[in-house]
């Protein structure tokens, strides 16, 4: 599966953010575990899924900067 990377909490190294997948232009997270995610609180979580948390700033600025909000 071929990724572009379109904006990260870091510019270099492993840090949450947002990649595009070139095939499907499907989206993907890399975020931070949270977990148990039975114990995210108002979310049921099907078997084959899972929840990250990552910094709002990565979506606002791939907004502002992708998107010309």
């Amino acid at each position: 599966m071929a990724v572009t990377r379109l904006v990260g909490e870091c510019e270099k190294g492993t840090c949450a953010t947002l990649y595009r997948v070139e095939e499907t232009g499907d989206l993907l997270v890399q975020g931070y575990d949270v977990g148990d995610a039975g114990s995210v609180v108002g979310i049921e979580i099907p078997a084959g899924e899972s929840v990250v948390r990552i910094p709002a700033e990565i979506i606002e600025r791939y907004a502002r900067e992708h998107l010309a909000l």
